[in-house]
């Protein structure tokens, strides 16, 4: 007899109950109780603002890395960090990526020498979902946790196999095969695998494989609108299933990656330039993750964890030419380290109080040279530990309250002794409706040229010399802040339809804030800001509302509005330290998507996202220009995606801002007034190249295709 299956369907929860009293002549051997995802949700029970994205949501974009995942999330701003070298940088609350804790499966990531780029390392095919922590997040899960958090949750091979055999095996099979082919060039395919080897050991494969050999130079400045390049990434993971309570998961990762932009001698009409400017970015990564639990098979709220996760990455390049050795900037870092990190977990007062416990070892080693613009070298190497303690306790008197404090110990090699407390309320007034608060204080140490790697991309003057080591290493690069945030949601029905409203808002503030500025014409200074007489390092103040509504069975809409004011310390102004926004960050953000489904497999999606005006810093080299005076246009971007879904796999074709639109003229200095490119050389391109000022496409319209197989 094959199991009973109940199916419930619902757009923000599920919840099924059987009464087998009432059918006692039917012999049911098992009942399985399955639910269809929603495409985002937040947990009505977490303290926490968590916005969950499942593999549904991913699929809406064209999702070829992490940093490509959020192109549909109204809380999280992508964009390019520069003209030339193609990273994508993520934004929280308009402040950079890196002020945010991101993990994949609670290991550190985007951090150290990955700062800059290693959103791009975690192919989207491999994502089972996301979870997006808005506010100071867990003190378990680190000090660098400012803005939020934000983990990736992998594909984990047993779940592949075990959904390879299940009734209806949603989405996955033994092997998953995935292709993907654009406009612009870029090609990549993926595979992911899963089996059982026996009742405790699985194993899987996850590999990646993506290029672009194709240069493009749509708005004919000589400049490749995206860079030249191949990625080969690889991950073996092996999952245990012990007895007694025991489990492991066991993961090696290695990759390499390779990108080259700049100026590309056979696009030009005319003979190519002898020696063109160039970028090159080299990296490579081999690391290993062992996670180990027990959960006590007599008192399931007591488990030990332990992780153990240890890294070897390198990082090396050049920005410039050599016709113009003056400007011209090389790196080559490494990178070698990992923690252990042990975490106790148990009940103490019986369905209402618990606590989780632990300490965590870092260790991070560093080896950096690069060279800077007309400085000579800079050289060096140090070591940074990190021994922390910490403990946080959730408590959860009533079904619609829960307080959840903790703190962090923190005795830092460098920083010495740090203390992150941090809190969390959830209050359900009714069923439908529920506020958090949260509160608590970060810190972390920067790498100020790694993490704006790209904006060496300019021939400004680079200064930073004369305020300390900020390649990092000392106490010129620490950063900590405070943030304090509140949120409500409220779920409703409305013609028989499900639905909700989230409404947010964040503050940031910063007693110590590295300061990347541009304002000076001609200059890139770089300088470490604290509080002094009220006035803050940084900070960011943002302002948030998402509606969600199921217009009817088959369709689901979304329109988000996001105001967000990021203000820094600049002291380079003739009249002293001044507050003012920071360069390149939308006050405006918004967004409305539609999806639909048709009968037969068709899934039809588009999302159109609002920019408002961004400050630009002035792109001249003489004069000088009023904080914020030049502003970008503000812009609209639209994008679509069609998607036929079978047994087997589904195959879907979608573009890409399908307005057409560009930022022109994106590289100052590229061509002369009369439009002729300019070679490095050139008296003008040395005095003025700048391709910084960056906020918009550059490429234009883009249509994608891709496809899924399932063996």
């Amino acid at each position: 007899m094959k199991p009973a299956v109940l199916l419930v369907c619902a757009s923000y929860s599920a919840m099924g109950q059987a009464d087998s009293n009432l059918y006692q002549s039917v012999d049911l051997k098992d009942i399985e109780v399955r639910a269809e995802a929603a495409a985002t949700f937040i947990s009505a029970k977490s303290a926490t603002f968590v916005n969950t994205i499942s593999k549904k949501e991913l699929k809406k974009a064209a999702c070829c890395n992490l940093s490509e995942s959020f192109e549909t999330n109204p809380s999280i701003d992508v964009s390019f960090t520069d003209a030339v070298t193609g990273t994508k940088q993520i934004m929280l609350f308009g402040l950079a990526g890196k002020y945010a804790h991101i993990q994949t499966e609670l290991t550190p990531l985007v951090r150290g020498l990955l700062s800059n780029s290693g959103l791009s390392f975690i192919p989207g095919a491999w994502i089972e979902s996301i979870q997006l922590t808005k506010g100071i997040g867990s003190a378990l899960n680190g000090h660098e946790s400012i803005t939020g958090q934000i983990n990736v949750e992998l594909l984990k091979p047993d779940e592949m196999a075990n959904d390879a055999i299940g009734p209806d095996a949603e989405g996955r099979g033994d092997i998953l095969l995935n292709s993907y082919v654009n406009q612009g060039g870029r090609m990549e395919g993926n595979i992911a695998m899963g089996t059982n080897l026996n009742d405790q050991w699985s194993f899987g494969m996850l590999g990646h494989l993506s290029g672009r050999d194709i240069a493009n130079d749509r708005n004919q400045d000589g400049f490749m609108d995206m860079p030249l390049g191949n990625q080969a990434n690889v991950m073996l993971r092996a999952k245990y299933w012990g007895t007694n309570g025991l489990e492991g998961l066991f993961t090696l990762h290695g990759l390499t990656d390779e990108k080259r932009g700049g100026q590309g001698g056979s696009l030009f009409d005319s003979s190519p330039i002898s020696q063109p400017w160039s970028n090159a970015i080299n990296q490579d990564r081999l690391a290993f993750t062992a996670k180990t639990g027990w959960v006590s098979p007599n008192h399931n709220d007591l488990s030990i964890g332990v992780i153990n996760h240890w890294y070897s990455q390198g990082l090396n390049g050049h920005f410039g030419s050599d016709a113009d050795l003056l400007n011209k900037r090389t790196f080559n870092h490494t990178q070698q380290g990992g923690l252990t990190q042990v975490l106790v977990r148990a009940e103490v007062l019986e369905g209402q109080l618990y606590q989780t416990s632990g300490m965590v070892f870092n260790i991070d080693a560093y080896d950096m040279n690069q060279g800077r613009n007309g400085q000579g070298e800079y050289s060096g190497s140090w070591t940074e530990t990190n021994l922390g303690a910490y403990s946080e306790w959730t408590y959860t008197p009533l079904e619609s309250f829960t307080a959840v404090g903790g703190l962090r110990l923190d005795q830092h090699s460098i920083a010495g002794l740090q203390w992150s407390p941090r809190m969390h309320l959830r209050y359900a007034p009714t069923k439908l409706q529920t506020i958090r608060l949260s509160a608590g204080r970060g810190f972390r140490m920067a790498l100020p040229m790694v993490e704006s790697l790209g904006r060496l991309a300019s021939n400004r003057n680079l200064t930073y010399a004369a305020y300390g080591n900020l390649m990092g290493g000392d106490m010129t690069t620490f950063e900590s802040a405070w943030n304090a945030g509140v949120s409500y949601v409220y779920n409703f029905t409305y013609d028989y339809m499900p639905g909700s409203i989230a409404a947010d808002a964040h503050w940031t503030v910063f007693d110590h804030a590295i300061v990347h500025d541009y304002w000076m014409p001609g200059q890139h200074m770089v300088y470490q800001e604290s509080t002094y007489n009220g006035s803050p390092a940084k900070q960011s103040n943002s302002l948030g509302v998402t509606l969600n509504y199921k217009l009817n069975k088959s369709t689901d809409m979304r329109l988000a509005y996001r105001n967000q004011i990021t203000e820094a310390k600049y002291w380079n102004n003739p009249s002293g330290e001044t507050m003012a926004q920071l360069p390149f960050v939308a006050k405006h953000r918004g967004m409305a998507s539609l999806s639909k489904a048709i009968k037969g497999g068709w899934e039809l999606d588009a999302t159109a996202q609002f920019y408002g005006p961004q400050s630009l810093p002035f792109g001249g080299w003489g004069g000088s220009t009023a904080f914020g005076s030049e502003q970008s246009p503000a812009f609209t971007l639209l994008s679509g995606q069609v998607r036929k879904a079978w047994k087997g796999g589904d195959i879907y074709l979608g573009i890409e801002n399908a307005l057409d639109v560009r930022q022109p003229n994106p590289i100052t200095a590229a061509t002369d007034l009369a439009g002729n490119v300019m070679a490095a050389d050139h008296a003008d391109f040395t005095s003025s190249f700048d391709a910084i000022r960056i906020y918009g496409p550059i490429f234009g319209r883009n249509l994608y295709m891709g496809l899924n197989l399932i063996f």
